[in-house]
């Protein structure tokens, strides 16, 4: 059931109504009681408006009156936004406070406001209406903002059929395994707190039945205890339960609490207890200390288990790490579908198993899905009416009040107010459509949806820090996050979530609360009433997408995002602008449009516009005209070459994206003037202009770069020090090929380019520092701490006067330095650790030093203690160097291009798991010395070394390695025979060794070889016969071997093998029967042999053969008759194949009877197959 919220809308028209600017217009056009009256109706509005909101679950009426008054809030709001001071800048150099001052005394003609008095009584008139019809419903004043909680309970008890559960035995061992540990993770821990956290309908309480019955838990505790809690967390009712569920009685006398607490000290005393607490909402932690401090009364060992939806509810109780419930596979989910479904009758229906397996990829792995669709289907017998719930939507289908939408409603019901305008926002995009954290906040702040007592009307003050809606918006997100409402799709490199998506389940929820309001425009699906249509979404599934005529019905729409994989638009029509003028989010991203019509300017209330991923060349001026746009995205755009003269008039403009602008040369004039800019990741230094000036001006948050340092005439002081919100600065002298000359010039350049730097020190917030191309000799003092206490990662690329390296070794947090191209650096000594020699480099994890074609020594003071938690270093493009310090934890070496003589001190370390070495012009003798020292090397690579002529026998020492890549060694003539001794090797490549005539003879032991990869080995002649016994060998490549003749006669024991590709083998004529007996292939790849002139009949015994592909094999004529057996085979690509393409064109050629079951075929060229071919799907 859709269900309405209002908050949200209403909070927006209160801050206009209250607004200075619309108080002195009312003052001079007299309407001033008019604003009076329509902010006393809405205030007495609001005070009912909560129980209105949950009284419509079950009220029709209810309802109704909610779905009116928020069509008069829509309306109300998108009056106000006429009388907005946005509307009335003019265009001078003023601020937009300094403007609105100026505009007020002065305002004249008031004609146009007037004209509006009339549509601001009719909205005062249907509120007043509304007002009188709230008797008629019984509603009740709230006071407050408490959020009021669905009175929905769910009671839950120990008892469980296990033979009826299936697919978590594994979760139940983690349990069980954790209720038997001792030790606690948390100091001062008494009871250790287990937390089962997941998605509603995932099985949590299920998972704690099975451990709470389990044999070895029973035997383990002397007290058990099951407490159902829901969102009731009173440590009264809970203490009774306890000892309801302890001593299998009933507590019906009214007794204090302190008697109901001697009682559960005499049941816990000494006793090792297990509590299970079920279904618990309670985030307030001082209630959860006021439970915690009875629960300590029990013997060592006692256990407290916690199954929630909330992640944050488990980070307050828990002591250990959380057990994140994962979601079923789809075989699971298929038996307990059956288990409803069918009961004893499956064999009867076998028609509907096909049509039920699909159904069940809806449960989205959730068991409690496949539950309620399993018994929804119980009566239902006929193959329509399964096919019926297949093509429809779970929440049309299954509103059950057992069904899985109500489970997971309550997710929804238990959350505030605000979070549900949020989260209703997010049924426009489509399933599985990966949403971005910071365009999702944005779209969010543009709609009004984000709520911040102490953030001012927009534009009109300054900010508090700490209180913006960007922040706010921020807070909402990781509230819907912890829910599980959002699923992680990707993080950042300080662990934040910047991607996510919905479970498909969660989407179906979004859908099912949402009104009518929200709408996604999908392959010609349209909504039962256009006219109430206020954010949409349009998905294009071609690359040129017309816009749906039905759209122009929607004249109310708030949001339009067209949603391209890649658009070829061209243009967008010009109507679009002139229709939808109280458009405020507009998102044309990845459309292909290449120009913007200047009809942009109608969307006078247009606050978000998403250009990004387009080949527009220029925006408009009319762009100007925005004057309420807050998010202009325009990244990705690589044909732009210019902004809008008069992009400066955009005073509200808040996030300016344009990343990834190649041909982006400049920025406008009097950009400083753009005070609430916060998002500039690009600040572009012009040649002409002093604008270095102009970048004072601005508070920016986030990323920073700033271009072409070399172009500021003058230093001005504390350029960037102010930007406390700033994490990350990249600081670039020239392009690439200007920044050769920099380093040339004469000494004036050099210290213009060393004061410029002094004059950008940032704030102490920074994280990330990258510094490019700078002309000068010496690196600024303030890149050390304390200037810089927080920083993570340093970059400093093509310095190339830079004769020393900074002090970085008294950087308390820093991870990650990155150097390249420091020609002038000599040698690393004393001035890179500081002058302190304790914790040096005391969080450093990656250190890289490239392309140093001097560096001669590096240099030690601390007896091998200066890198502590370093454990990935990489030494590139240092021809030069002799030594390097000592490192106790490294784990990753990667030497290339460098002295031979450095593996010497190499030879050192002795915690490595992954090698690379290449670039070594030598025989790499000392190499065998550092395979000697790391035995437990996981991975090694050995490429560029054309003198090397044999690998160290020390390879066999190597018995954990599981991964050995040779390249590019071109006198390796042979592999050492200890090569048989690494038995955990699960991956070989061999490639570009023209040396080897016969491939590693002594590969019989390697037992777990899962990949085998021989590429480009010119004098290869033939394949080892040891292959045969490579048992767990999984996907075999023969790639560009022209001297290989055959191929292994013995493939009987390659039970395992999935994937064969032979490419470019002109000699080889024939496949070997044996082949036959690998009934484990699923993919046959085989390209550029000439010499093969037939498919064997044997092919068709490849029973479980899914993808063939044959491309460059001129003599193939034709395909087996038993071609048209491999029943399994769901792909077939023939490229380059003549007369064999000739033989398989559809519905002509002999051979298509062979093929025409297949279901993606591709004949020809992969340019044709999109036209000409049976599928649909994209070709290789």
């Amino acid at each position: 059931m859709a269900e309405i919220v209002l908050c949200p809308i209403l909070q927006v028209v209160f801050e206009k109504l209250a607004s200075r600017f619309l108080k002195e217009i009312a003052d001079r056009c007299g309407f001033k009681d008019e604003i009076k009256k329509l902010q006393r109706t809405l205030g007495a509005i609001q005070t009912v408006l909560q129980d209105a909101e949950e009284w419509q679950a079950t009220d029709k009426s209810s309802k109704l009156w909610l779905s009116e008054l928020r069509e008069v809030a829509f309306d109300a709001d998108d009056l106000l936004e006429e009388f907005g001071p946005e509307a009335m800048i003019q265009e001078n150099d003023n601020s937009l406070t300094e403007q609105v001052t100026n505009i007020v005394p002065s305002l004249r003609p008031f004609i146009t406001y007037l004209k509006k008095l009339p549509e601001l009584k009719q909205i005062r008139e249907r509120l007043d209406v509304l007002l009188d019809e709230r008797s008629n419903f019984k509603l009740k004043r709230k006071d407050g903002d408490k959020a009021i909680k669905s009175q929905q309970k769910r009671e839950t008890g120990s008892f469980v059929i296990e033979s009826e559960v299936i697919g978590r035995e594994e979760d139940k061992e983690k349990i069980v395994d954790m209720l038997q540990l001792t030790a606690e993770s948390r100091a001062n821990e008494v009871v250790s707190v287990i937390p089962i956290v997941g998605l509603g309908g995932l099985g949590k309480t299920t998972l704690a039945q099975l451990v709470y019955n389990d044999e070895r838990v029973m035997g383990n505790f002397e007290l058990r205890m099951w407490v159902s809690v829901n969102d009731d967390f009173h440590v009264r009712k809970i203490v009774n339960l306890m000892v309801e569920s302890a001593t299998r009685r009933r507590c019906d006398d009214p007794i204090g609490m302190d008697v109901l607490q001697s009682k559960l000290r005499d049941l816990l005393f000494k006793r090792r207890y297990l509590l299970v607490l079920d279904d618990v909402w309670n985030e307030d932690a001082d209630e959860w200390d006021k439970l915690k401090s009875l629960l300590k009364l029990g013997a060592e060992g006692s256990k407290v288990i916690v199954t929630t939806r909330s992640a944050k509810v488990a980070a307050i109780m828990g002591t250990v790490s959380s057990h994140h419930l994962k979601g079923l596979c789809h075989d699971e989910c298929w038996g307990l579908f059956k288990q409803r479904a069918f009961a004893n009758d499956q064999e009867d229906y076998a028609n509907l198993l096909p049509i039920g397996k699909q159904i069940v990829r809806k449960c989205g792995g959730v068991p409690l899905a496949a539950k309620a669709l399993g018994s929804l289907m119980r009566f239902k017998r006929e193959p329509d009416e399964w096919l019926s719930v297949q093509e429809n939507e779970i929440w049309n289908v299954c509103e059950g009040e057992n069904g899985i939408l109500p489970a997971l409603r309550l997710s929804y019901s238990h959350l505030p107010l605000h979070l549900k305008g949020c989260f209703m926002y997010c049924s426009i995009f489509p399933k599985n459509y990966v949403i971005k954290k910071e365009k999702l906040i944005h779209l969010w702040i543009a709609e009004g949806l984000i709520q911040s007592c102490q953030y001012p009307l927009r534009g009109t003050q300054s900010r508090k820090e700490g209180t913006s809606l960007e922040n706010s918006g921020s807070n909402y997100f990781n509230e819907l996050m912890w829910m599980f409402l959002f699923e992680e799709v990707k993080k950042n490199s300080d662990g934040n979530v910047v991607e996510c998506r919905m479970h498909d389940l969660i989407h179906d929820l979004a859908k099912s609360v949402a009104g009518e309001e929200f709408f996604i425009f999908e392959r010609g699906c349209l909504p039962k009433n256009l006219a109430r249509v206020r954010y949409s979404s349009v998905v294009c599934h071609s690359e040129s997408c017309t816009i749906p005529e039905a759209l122009y019905e929607a004249k109310k729409l708030r949001t339009l995002i067209f949603l391209f994989s890649n658009g070829d638009s061209g243009e967008i029509p010009a109507e679009l602008f002139t229709h939808f003028r109280n458009l405020r989010v507009l998102d044309l991203s990845c459309s292909g449009i290449k120009r913007l019509q200047s009809t942009v300017s109608c969307l006078k209330h247009l606050r978000y516009l998403d250009l990004s991923n387009t080949f527009i060349a220029t925006l408009p001026e009319t762009i100007g005209s925005l004057c309420k746009l807050e998010v202009l995205n325009i990244s990705g755009c690589s044909d732009l070459t210019g902004l809008p003269s008069n992009l400066a008039r955009l005073y509200m403009l808040r996030h300016l994206i344009i990343n990834d602008c190649e041909r982006l040369t400049c920025l406008p004039d009097n950009i400083g003037k753009l005070f609430h800019l916060q998002t500039l990741p690009i600040f572009i230094i012009s040649n002409k202009t002093d604008n270095f000036k102009q970048l004072a001006r601005l508070q920016l948050r986030g990323e920073l770069t700033i271009k072409n340092l070399e172009d500021v005439k003058k230093e001005t002081t504390a350029v960037i020090l102010g930007m406390k919100n700033l994490h990350s600065l990249e600081l670039s002298w020239g392009d690439d090929h200007k920044r050769l000359d920099l380093n040339v010039q004469n000494d004036s350049n050099c210290k213009l380019g060393e004061n410029v730097l002094d004059c950008l020190q940032p704030s102490k917030n920074l994280k990330h520092l990258s510094i490019k191309g700078y002309p000068g000799i010496h690196l600024p003092s303030w890149i050390k701490t304390p200037s810089l206490p927080v920083l993570t990662k340093i970059v400093l690329m093509n310095c190339k006067r830079c004769e020393h390296l900074p002090a970085l070794g008294q950087l308390p947090v820093l991870e990650i330095i990155h150097m390249r191209g420091m020609d002038c650096v000599k040698n690393i000594g004393r001035e890179f650790y500081g002058e302190n020699k304790k914790k040096l480099f005391a969080s450093l994890k990656e250190l890289s030093l490239i392309d140093f074609p001097d560096l001669e020594f590096w240099w030690g003071i601390s007896g091998g203690e200066e890198f502590p938690s370093l454990v990935k270093l990489i030494i590139n493009k240092c021809p030069k160097l002799m030594n390097m310090p000592r490192f106790a934890a490294l784990r990753h070496l990667e030497l290339q291009s460098c002295n031979e003589s450095i593996l010497m001190s190499a030879g050192n370390i002795t915690s490595l798991s992954v090698l690379i070495i290449g670039g070594f012009n030598g025989q790499l003798i000392l190499l065998d010395n550092l395979l000697r020292n790391n035995v437990n090397l996981l991975s090694l690579t050995v490429s560029s070394c054309p003198n090397l002529c044999c690998i160290p026998q020390s390879l066999g020492s190597l018995v954990s390695l599981t991964s050995l890549t040779i390249r590019w060694c071109d006198e390796l003539s042979s592999l050492p025979k200890q090569l048989q001794n690494l038995t955990c090797l699960q991956s070989l490549e061999i490639s570009e060794c023209h040396g080897l005539s016969t491939s590693p003879q002594h590969i019989d032991g390697l037992i777990s070889l899962k990949y085998l990869s021989i590429e480009n080995c010119s004098n290869l002649i033939s394949l080892p016969i040891g292959l045969l016994h490579l048992t767990s060998l999984e996907h075999l490549t023969i790639m560009y071997c022209p001297s290989l003749v055959c191929l292994p006669t013995e493939w009987h024991n390659l039970s395992m093998l999935r994937s064969l590709s032979i490419l470019c083998c002109p000699e080889l004529s024939f496949l070997p029967e044996s082949v036959k007996h690998v009934t484990t292939l699923q993919n046959l790849e085989i390209h550029g042999c000439p010499g093969l002139h037939m498919l064997p009949g044997w092919i068709a015994d490849l029973s479980i053969l899914r993808s063939l592909a044959i491309s460059d094999c001129p003599n193939l004529n034709s395909l087996p008759e038993a071609f048209q057996s491999l029943d399994t085979l769901q792909r077939l690509s023939i490229h380059e194949c003549p007369r064999l393409e000739e033989h398989c064109k559809k519905n002509v050629g002999k051979d298509w009877p062979k093929i025409a079951h297949i279901p993606h075929i591709y004949i020809g060229s992969p340019e044709l197959g999109k036209v000409n071919n049976v599928a649909s799907s994209s070709s290789r």
